[in-house]
């Protein structure tokens, strides 16, 4: 692992674990002697953070830990209702034309292994790993690279929401597995779409009130986009 992909996974973990609040100022000097590393892959970890949407960048405050909205969370939610169901579909795909579904399968046994687990932070790493690993079944390198924005945001959203139902997760991934491993493309993209939506409310219901409904307008030059100062 390069020291700018460790110092990306060591910030942007704290931020997933509210460790570094929102309105933090995340200072390069600071975070380079906290890794013992110079201030290059601090300062390049830092600008894939903003790229990822964790951080904001002011003109005299450098990158700062940026505030989530339940906006935010319901465009997760749209998106991954775009991308997912196409990785669900090419991935059964990908299996019906001989790809090995065995990395998936392990990824889902780890994962019904821990539904009694009560450590949220270990299911929500398992959680995770079972939607990058059918992404990596899709064989599609376009498409893994354009979800990255978007499963870290995903890890920032099942590290900040509590699972009421483990088990129903757990079928709920199941089905979807199989369908990718019969090579049931149309089922899969089903199960997808099903999977995300039955998550989507429960997630913004446990959000409101802890996060603001909307980002604020952005700000360029010291003025709104309708042109008025801030103060």
């Amino acid at each position: 692992m390069t020291r700018t992909a460790s110092a990306y996974i060591h910030i942007r973990d704290r931020i997933i674990s509210g460790e570094l609040t929102p309105g933090t100022w995340l200072r390069e000097r600071e975070l380079s002697a906290e890794l013992n590393v110079s201030r290059v892959p601090v300062r390049e970890a830092l600008l894939q953070l903003e790229a990822d949407g964790f951080t904001t960048t002011g003109p005299r405050h450098g990158a700062v830990v940026r505030q989530m909205t339940i906006q935010d969370v319901d465009e997760v939610f749209d998106i991954r209702l775009s991308i997912e169901v196409s990785a669900a579909s090419i991935a059964a795909h990908q299996v019906g034309a001989g790809a090995s579904p065995d990395r998936l399968l392990s990824v889902l046994a780890d994962a019904e292994a821990l539904v009694s687990n009560h450590d949220e932070d270990l299911r929500a790493s398992t959680n995770v790993a079972i939607h990058d690993e059918i992404f990596s079944l899709t064989g599609n390198e376009l498409l893994t690279t354009v979800i990255r924005p978007v499963a870290n945001r995903m890890r920032w959203l099942f590290g900040n929401v509590v699972q009421q139902d483990p088990e129903q997760l757990c079928r709920e991934h199941r089905a979807l597995c199989q369908a990718i491993c019969a090579g049931q493309a149309e089922l899969a993209s089903a199960l997808a779409i099903a999977h995300i939506e039955h998550s989507r409310g429960p997630a913004i219901s446990q959000l409101e009130g802890k996060l603001p409904l909307r980002r604020s307008p952005a700000v360029v030059d010291g003025r709104t986009p309708g042109g008025r100062r801030e103060r």
